[in-house]
């Protein structure tokens, strides 16, 4: 057998975990521990030339020479939060998500693998997907590479009411929310940036048609993060009402909010806070008697008549 598959085998086996024993392999290969060295020394100089995330470490306790992570990679503790936002989104296949479980699981050593898996089994197990079914790793690569070489593409889109029509976008950003990833696209056709679930996106192709759009009409997805709420949009306001539950939780629904003011006999706090009055409507509503909507008018009118037609309902 030939240096390069020797240096192979023993790469491979470091790679699978494995503790070499410089004799061992000696004596395995038919050559002499000072070839066995020469080979480590290589393989040392190739890690740190390409710049990989693995040192080749003699261990005296061990008897032998092992590969270990170095600071620069992704640590066990990084892995395991990855995957427990990944199941609890529940917004890929079981199939994707196992598949991308795996791939996160394999960018750290096998000792730090098996640290992980039985924390991760249960829930793993359970998981339960939304309910559209489709896989989604594919079409966010190619809608990023739209984006990222300003594309537009012509989509056949299933609306929320379950109506099919095609579409002509320009791909701006991808968002993801609520268990669901959005493209946010500029439509030619409302002059203005538009929603599209990519589950609900049923075909697309590169369009021969080039949109453009004017300065105004650019979209900043940081800075829609700060205002949008469960995907809707809406009109930009600015809103005040009085909390009566954990001001945390507020505060952390709405980026932009600020402490107005405390009422502590009232065991309550007045929150102000930009948002698109659609999103910032849904939420609001949800947390039922421990909010009051204070302004503006205009949408605590809004409020005012909702929650009428929904006690007409009870």
């Amino acid at each position: 057998m030939n240096a390069a598959y020797r240096q192979l085998y023993i790469f491979q086996q470091l790679l699978s975990d494995h503790v070499v024993v410089k004799d061992q392999l000696a004596n395995q290969f038919a050559v002499t521990p000072r070839v066995i060295q020469s080979d480590l020394s290589q393989l040392k100089s190739f890690i740190h030339e390409q710049q990989l995330f693995y040192e080749l470490t003699y261990h005296r306790r061990l008897g032998g020479y092992r590969l270990d992570v170095t600071q620069d990679s992704i640590s066990k503790q990084a892995i395991l939060v990855l995957i427990k936002v990944l199941l609890a989104s529940r917004s890929l296949t079981k199939n994707e998500t196992d598949q991308t479980i795996d791939s996160l699981l394999n960018l750290i050593p096998k000792p730090e693998q098996r640290e992980i898996l039985p924390i991760i089994k249960n829930e793993q197990f359970h998981y339960r997907p939304v309910t559209h079914g489709k896989p989604l790793l594919t079409l966010i690569w190619q809608f990023s590479q739209f984006i990222e070489h300003h594309v537009t593409v012509d989509i056949r889109y299933r609306n929320q009411l379950d109506q099919v029509n095609q579409r002509t976008i320009l791909p701006q950003a991808i968002i993801f929310s609520e268990y669901y990833f959005y493209v946010v696209a500029y439509s030619q056709t409302y002059q203005a940036n538009r929603f599209f679930r990519l589950d609900r996106i049923q075909a697309y192709t590169p369009s021969q048609e080039r949109l453009t759009r004017s300065r105004a009409q650019r979209f900043e997805d940081g800075e829609l993060r700060q205002y949008i709420h469960y995907m809707q949009p809406g009109e930009k306001m600015t809103i005040q009402f009085e909390f009566r539950g954990i001001v945390e939780a507020a505060l952390d629904r709405f980026p932009t909010a600020t402490l107005k003011a405390r009422y502590p006999e009232r065991h309550s706090v007045l929150i102000e806070a930009d948002v698109f009055d659609k999103g910032a409507k849904m939420w609001l509503l949800s947390q039922g008697a421990l909010v009051t909507v204070t302004s503006p008018a205009k949408l605590v009118a809004d409020i005012s008549e909702t929650l009428r037609q929904a006690l007409k309902n009870y």
